[in-house]
């Protein structure tokens, strides 16, 4: 194909921005003669995401409107021709468009999110599914929960799912002296990544942690604002986010990684503590048994199943079994299996 086009958030878009940017660098790894891969950025902090091969241009930025506004000019001098847009999309140009939408919880779990974002989410997203020709998804999971809830219908929706970075990785053990000295992490800790929001479910995980003896839990990524005091207990240790070589750091010394969200359509932060050999906990909802299969322990979301499955990951025996399995699993999410699912998607001949 001639080129396409990805749309990139602002920088610190947290799982929208990272997804937008690896299929950008994943549809550029993978390109064939004569293909192209673009991305529309609204920051320029975003260019430091994207790999040399990703052409770009710049759109009006920190403002939806102006961005979807002036999105359909720039599509038409850059003759994509395919636009991948994140939840919502233009509404005006002749460009086809693919809609990257990441799960349905608007609709089903709408209390979840902050009331400006849920009007606009519950409002757009909807009219941008139906015009748009086709729908990503990041997992089979999130499919379905999407022509569910949306309406889309299944032969309208594409599976691509993430890829972990290859700096999440095992290292032999060098990490823990890294993450003392450049972070002031040290000891037994269990490492949860992702920004605060109740569907995280980082409360119960806390109380779970404070069950166990000689176990500290660390947070990495915005703190959000929160009231419950068990997150603000001493032997909770808040970093805010940190870079992805601090973070694939964290992982490796981390004594196990918890994931016990209300529910995911995909899970990044699991692949990469799988991919990094650490002991996974993630919860039985959404997408996440999909996506670690037999590399997790897969538990409830309440604190006292979350404090059983950590007991269970941290058992020697267990431990070193998951850190054995995680990469295996980890190894199916790959730079050329997102780009080559994403072509697909977008509409290459094979």
């Amino acid at each position: 194909m001639d080129c396409h086009m990805v749309a990139s958030p602002r920088a610190g878009d947290a799982g929208n921005g990272r997804y937008a940017a690896q299929l950008a660098n994943s549809l550029a790894a993978t390109a064939h003669p004569g293909d192209d891969a673009w991305a529309l950025v609204a920051e320029p902090g975003a260019l430091a995401r994207l790999d040399l091969r990703v052409r770009h241009a710049g759109l009006s930025p920190n403002n939806a409107r102006r961005l979807l506004a002036s999105a359909p000019r720039v599509l038409s001098g850059i003759r994509a021709d395919i636009a991948v847009f994140t939840y919502v999309g233009p509404f005006v140009g002749r460009t086809p468009v693919a809609l990257a939408v990441h799960d349905a919880t608007f609709v089903t779990n709408p209390e979840w999110l902050p009331a400006r974002a849920r009007v606009m989410l519950q409002r757009l997203v909807p009219l941008s599914a139906r015009r748009a020709d086709r729908v990503l998804a990041l997992s089979r999971t999130a499919a379905a929960e999407i022509e569910d809830a949306l309406g889309v219908p299944g032969d309208r929706i594409r599976v691509v799912s993430p890829a972990v970075d290859p700096r999440f990785r095992p290292d032999g053990g060098a990490a823990a002296a890294r993450v003392a000295d450049a972070l002031g992490v040290s000891g037994r800790f269990c490492l949860a990544v992702g920004d605060v929001n109740p569907r995280k479910n980082l409360s119960a995980l806390a109380r779970a942690v404070a069950r166990l003896d000689d176990l500290n839990l660390v947070l990495a990524g915005s703190p959000g604002a929160t009231s419950d005091p068990v997150l603000r207990d001493p032997r909770v240790r808040w970093l805010g986010r940190v870079g992805d070589d601090d973070l694939a750091d964290l992982y490796r010394a981390a004594a196990v990684t918890a994931f016990p969200s209300l529910h995911e359509g995909f899970g990044l932060p699991a692949v990469e503590a799988m991919a990094s050999g650490c002991p996974l906990v993630v919860s039985n909802r959404g997408a996440l048994p999909e996506v670690v299969g037999d590399a997790a322990i897969v538990t409830g979301t309440s604190t006292d199943e979350i404090a059983e499955a950590l007991r269970a990951a941290l058992e020697p025996t267990a431990a070193d079994r998951l850190r054995e399995l995680g990469p295996r699993r980890a190894a199916a999410y790959t730079v050329e299996a997102m780009g080559e699912a994403g072509w697909a998607a977008l509409g290459r001949p094979a």
